[in-house]
């Protein structure tokens, strides 16, 4: 290889900002009597990406003398695949090889079932290596193990012998496929396309090639070998970016003396850091990189984007307009991406996106796990608010049955099950009569879709088809066509389900999907509808490209680090056999920061300081260029970030300052019409929490209980007191030994489905258990004052007329459902109303005061005699009354406290329609437990003023 390197000659071009505008005039100047002629048509040249020919045609028009007819611009790669032959066969598509692979290893039982995927990822990709660097493997595994043990300057070991008979076995299960992989069917392109060249006349084959480095760095030995027969029969001219050691400028003597050329350490000791500044600084007065790179840290990856957008609109206000976003972080770059977008500023992605990010593949992911886990309920809604999902429905309707099942699901705390999440529905709210039904059309849909995923194993092929089946039944085949994302996933699908037509091997769900996951991984999609001056890239791509400035993302010593590794051969194998080493790579990324350096004349470099609170260091060859840029000239190349850009936030009620306490008003035709009787407790307990709970509907949905908690075994209970009592409403009428055998059978049937779920349930099912005694004797004791079960569960409302006067603010009705209502016996009969709490009677009686929840129901019942809580947490269960009687009369005290409940709703809602302030004045009870605390910053302003 090192012949054919020193018998092919090409031509070292400095570095500089108009490195193509030199290139251009270089390959002009070869081509002098056709320039005459005024034709360069039979001239091709060759550039090492598609955006470079692009930009080095534009350069050759700007250098030429005259009006010319341009060369075709187009890559090797382009060329060699774009020309037809047919003797030479079609490559085994990489993944049916891929399969093989795993076949392999699943046949021979080497590893973990679970990491075969990625080690036939990784074996392929270490074949397409060993191809492209034209390395035969021996013919059997012991020589491969000789060679492996050389390399490692080890004796014989079983641990070698292994590794060798892995690469082995699997290469010669590839070559029993009979055709090429897509790097050995490029080698054979190759080879063919030369022969094809060399019977073609000479003058209409004068070639011009342009590579990012020189011939050794850049080419792999095929593309050596066809350059060199080339150069043997036509006109062949290469060019390259001369290397830092040839270049003379200030700058790269800066760049040299930061990052010397690591042969020159291997021969004799390197020249300290600190001598190598001082020797620069006596030859450079001034830094060549003092205004044309700036390190800019940031403290998290908000504030990373943000600075990025700032610095981008600062260079465009300065009226630049070709710049370039460097995408080491990706994270950081889909956020910057977004902000600028909010400011009206498009982005050219030439990276594209993850096509796992893209909400398409989250949609198809939502479906395999709903079937994956038996439709756990996250999984279950996630699918549903899929927008590609039932694209069939009309779409308010769709939304309206979601909101519907989600708050179902919720609101009975299922976890898990088809038939439960039925069931449940069905049991809902009467009032969504139509959500509900489609909301049970939506669940049958869901449950033929996830059968046809439940299924025996079968090839991929057929996996790929019962996928697209499933997302059929959905409705989502034709919203993700018209999706950007969800099309580029179809066509994977279609594209795979082609190549594996013919692969009989079979696979299993998780098999499948461990499969799926990889290619979705693994695959990109760009929208090309952008058409922008500020581009999104890699750092490779941006290699001799002619921008005005650059933001370089993710600058820290994680996103900017080189990466060759391999679970089978490390850096010494890789070495012997031809393959990129860990220094080859870290060469690679100096020379692309070099050319970045030296053609852009701008450059902000930012990464995130601190990580998860601890610190995040900047790159090796930033942090020693800032090191060399210090003890040179004083100055570390460190910079505050820009502010960032927006428009300030006025001042208004709904915004106070940050050091006012919320007090927002609430708009009249945002008042609800209909509150209940806990919404109204919010309006007393803290007026914010109402505003934000009830006029802004910000309240929380139910959470679905993933452990038991003491609301779900509050709900529990009442369940099975309503059950007991509406099975035998007279206790008197059962024996004691009877009655406690009703209660227990109710206890069992109501905590089945609770301890199924969760095991843990038991122990609050003993914890119930304990009181059983206790409640039967105050229930005996209930009726032998008279009192009898009449009705649970009892739904109650009442309208009220406002008292402000004001005919706009109309009525507003108070409802509310009532755990128990008993009815005395004789003595003109009465009414207690009753709710169940499992807390303790101290605890009830400490905020009585501050309760409205009794005599609200009070209000809304209109006759009731008593009202209490029932305390079912103490040895014995006790009813503590809503009020205190006066002079014997509870009756009377209990609805004159209903009727003052009455009154201060009519007024507070007459005074919220008159423009009253919602403060945050909840007391520290209140305060504890509320969601709304982030909104109302109450805490914050307390500790601001104190």
């Amino acid at each position: 290889m090192q012949q054919a390197v020193e018998r092919l000659t090409s031509t070292a071009l400095p570095i500089s900002e108009g490195f193509l505008d030199t290139v251009a005039v270089a390959m002009l100047g070869c081509c002098g009597v056709l320039i005459e002629s005024g034709d360069l048509s039979p001239v091709r040249v060759l550039a090492p990406s598609l955006p470079i020919a692009s930009e080095l045609r534009t350069a050759m028009l700007r250098a030429a003398p005259k009006p010319l007819l341009l060369p075709r611009f187009d890559t090797l790669t382009h060329w060699v695949n774009s020309t037809p032959f047919a003797t030479i066969p079609e490559p085994l598509p990489d993944s049916e090889r891929v399969v093989l692979l795993h076949e392999a290893l699943r046949g021979r039982g080497w590893f973990d079932e679970a990491a075969l995927w990625g080690i036939a990822l990784e074996m392929a990709g270490l074949f397409d290596e060993l191809s492209a660097a034209t390395v035969t493997l021996p013919d059997d595994g012991s020589k491969l193990a000789e060679q492996l043990e050389r390399a490692y300057s080890l004796r014989v070991s079983v641990p070698l012998a292994f590794e060798a008979r892995v690469v082995h076995e699997l290469w010669c299960a590839l070559a029993a496929a009979g055709q090429p992989d897509s790097s050995a069917a490029y080698g054979l392109r190759l080879a063919a396309l030369i022969k094809q060249v060399e019977q073609v006349d000479a003058r209409t084959c004068r070639l011009l090639v342009l590579l990012d480095a020189a011939p050794e760095e850049s080419l792999a030995p095929a593309e050596l070998d066809f350059f060199l027969r080339y150069g043997h029969v036509h006109s062949l001219s290469m060019f390259h970016p001369a290397p830092r050691f040839a270049c003379t400028s200030p700058l790269m003597a800066t760049l040299a003396a930061a990052w010397p050329e690591a042969p020159a350490l291997l021969t004799q000791k390197a020249t300290p850091l600190f001598e190598r500044a001082a020797e620069l600084a006596c030859m450079q007065s001034e830094s060549p990189l003092a205004e044309r790179l700036q390190l800019v840290p940031a403290r998290g990856r908000e504030l990373e984007a943000q600075a990025a957008v700032a610095q981008i609109g600062a260079w465009l206000s300065a009226g630049l307009r070709r710049i370039v976003l460097i995408a080491q972080d990706r994270l950081t770059a889909r956020r910057v991406r977004a902000l600028l977008e909010r400011e009206g500023v498009l982005v050219s992605d030439e990276t594209g996106w993850k096509l796992s990010t893209s909400r398409a593949a989250a949609g198809v992911d939502a479906l395999i796990e709903t079937a994956a886990s038996g439709a756990y309920y996250r999984d279950l809604l996630d699918l549903c608010k899929s927008p590609f999902i039932f694209g069939d429905c009309d779409e308010r309707a769709r939304k309206a049955a979601v909101f519907t099942l989600e708050s179902a699901v919720r609101s009975a705390s299922i976890r898990s099950g088809l038939s439960r999440f039925r069931n449940c529905l069905i049991g809902f709210d009467e009032e969504h009569a139509a959500a509900k039904a489609l909301g049970l059309t939506l669940l049958d849909r869901i449950e033929a879709a996830t059968t046809l995923l439940i299924s025996r194993p079968a090839p991929l092929a057929r996996w790929i088809t019962r996928l697209l089946k499933a997302l059929d039944a959905l409705g989502a085949l034709d919203p993700l066509r018209k999706d950007a994302a969800g099309k580029t996933l179809l066509d994977l699908l279609e594209i795979r389900r082609t190549e594996l037509e013919g692969s009989p091997a079979l696979f299993a769900f998780a098999a499948w999907r461990d499969w799926l996951n990889r290619e979705i991984e693994s695959a990109n999609f760009r929208d090309g509808s952008i058409i922008s001056p500020i581009v999104l890239t890699p750092l490779n791509a941006v290699c001799m490209r002619r921008f005005e400035a650059a933001v370089l993302l993710g600058g820290d010593s994680r996103q900017l680090a080189p990466s060759v590794s391999s679970k089978f051969f490390n850096q010494s194998v890789r070495r012997e056999l031809g393959l990129q080493t860990r220094e080859d790579a870290e060469r690679k990324l100096r020379r692309d920061l070099e050319m970045l350096l030296a053609t852009v004349p701008r450059v902000t470099v930012t990464w995130q300081s601190e990580q998860d609170g601890e610190a995040n260091l900047l790159a090796p060859e930033f942090a020693l260029l800032s090191t060399l840029h210090q003890l040179a000239w004083q100055d570390d190349l460190h910079r505050q970030a820009l502010s960032a850009r927006g428009d300030p936030v006025p001042e208004s009620e709904t915004a106070p300052r940050i050091t006012k306490m919320a007090a927002p008003v609430a708009l009249p035709e945002l008042i609800p019409r209909r509150v209940s009787v806990s919404g109204y407790a919010n309006l007393v307990a803290c007026p914010y929490r109402f505003f934000a709970r009830h006029v802004l509907g910000l309240g929380e949905m139910d959470e679905v209980s993933e452990e038991m908690l003491k609301s779900d075994y509050g709900a529990l209970v009442h369940r099975v007191l309503e059950r007991f009592h509406e099975r035998h409403p007279v206790l008197s009428d059962l024996a004691e030994d009877e009655a406690l055998s009703a209660l227990q059978d109710c206890v069992n049937d109501v905590f089945a489905p609770a301890v199924a779920d969760n095991f843990l349930a038991t122990g609050w099912r003993l914890r119930w258990e304990k009181r059983l005694l206790a409640y039967l004797d105050w229930q005996r004791e209930q009726e032998s004052l008279g009192w009898r079960w009449s009705q649970a569960e009892m739904r109650v409302s009442r309208m009220f007329s406002l008292n402000d006067g004001d005919c706009a603010a109309g009525d507003v009705e108070l409802y509310g459902r009532i755990d128990r209502i008993d009815r005395r016996v004789g003595n003109g009969g009465g009414v207690s109303l009753l709710d169940y709490k499992t807390q303790t009677a101290k605890l009830i009686r400490d905020r009585l005061n501050d309760d409205v929840q009794l005599a609200a129901y009070a209000l809304l019942h209109g006759d009731a005699e008593q009202a209490a809580y029932v305390a079912l947490d103490d040895e014995r269960v006790v009813a503590v009354s809503a009020v205190a009687a006066a002079g014997g009369d509870e009756k009377g005290a209990l609805m004159a406290a209903a009727e003052a409940q009455g009154r201060r709703l009519q007024q507070s809602f007459g005074a919220l329609y008159a423009g009253a302030k919602l403060p945050a004045h909840g007391a520290d009870s209140a305060c504890q437990w509320c969601e709304m605390s982030g909104l109302c910053r109450r805490d914050f302003v307390q500790i601001m003023k104190s």
